[in-house]
């Protein structure tokens, strides 16, 4: 997912003889954690730009995904515009970017306090909220993740980014995050539905043996994005297939996937919007 990415720089501190900045990379959801389980939002922290991808669900409860490309506008204070984008089908074979459509539909600031506390604010359909975000921690142990010198993301061995189809640019409009933390992956991939519309999966994706991670696929339903409050045990998770991802290195995965008994293959790579971008380990 390319769109609207200019900005380089960061925060930065030394380490090891050489400045290197260190990133708010991973999968946030509302602190305390768990109060509003069900919804979350990744962040790729690349220099000056936090690439956001929320995960939350429209007025009707559908599973519903949001972009922005928040640029540092203070210490510690990113801004962007939000935008909601439509496409082809997660099964449409060629996928085809120039059909990929992108319409703003607020504003998003994202004012950290500490590595692990963020206030998000929005405006989304002209409804203004605020909430507090956390770190979501699902396995141990959690990465360190950084960016600057020369990063050798082929040599890695935490697969934590934003990934998208190889070559890089080819499938532009859709996307998947993989949060790494320990021997489990939690993808959240943001794709199109059969009729276009934003469409969001996850899979909790534990390690299957050597460089391969598997696990089940999920749709999911749940109250609305400005729902006050947001309540949990309304959001439903359904089985909707299996995604495997295997890494050939760190920088190229095949994503192999069934989806109401479709099942395809692609090939993905790290999506770099910011060099050099961002490693974790």
């Amino acid at each position: 997912m390319r769109y609207f990415v200019r900005e380089r720089g960061g925060e930065a501190q030394i380490a090891r003889g050489e400045r290197r900045r260190w990133q708010r990379q991973g999968l946030w959801w509302a602190s305390p954690a768990g109060s509003e389980s069900g919804w979350g939002i990744n962040f790729a922290h690349q220099g000056n730009v936090i690439f956001a991808t929320w995960f939350t669900y429209d007025s009707t409860g559908k599973a519903w995904w949001m972009s922005m490309a928040a640029a540092k506008t203070a210490p510690g204070v990113f801004e962007g515009t939000f935008y909601q984008t439509r496409g082809p089908p997660f099964s449409a074979v060629p996928f085809d970017p120039a059909r990929v459509t992108v319409a703003a539909v607020g504003t998003g600031t994202l004012t950290f306090s500490d590595a692990n506390d963020v206030q998000f604010a929005y405006t989304v359909d002209g409804v203004s909220q605020a909430k507090v975000l956390t770190r979501e921690v699902f396995a141990t142990p959690m990465p360190l993740c950084e960016s600057g010198g020369a990063p050798d993301f082929a040599a890695a061995t935490n697969y934590q980014d934003l990934w998208w189809a190889a070559p890089p640019g080819s499938e532009s409009g859709w996307g998947i995050n993989l949060t790494q933390q320990g021997d489990v992956i939690f993808a959240t991939w943001f794709t199109y539905d059969l009729d276009g519309t934003p469409l969001w999966l996850s899979v909790p994706a534990p390690r299957s043996g050597g460089s391969a991670f598997s696990g089940m696929l999920y749709r999911t339903t749940g109250p609305a994005f400005n729902a006050v409050p947001f309540k949990p045990p309304a959001v439903v998770a359904t089985p909707v297939g299996t995604a495997t991802f295997t890494f050939s290195d760190g920088a190229h995965a095949q994503f192999a996937y069934t989806v109401n008994g479709v099942a395809q293959a692609k090939a993905i790579t790290r999506d770099i919007f910011v060099a050099p971008g961002t490693l974790c380990n």
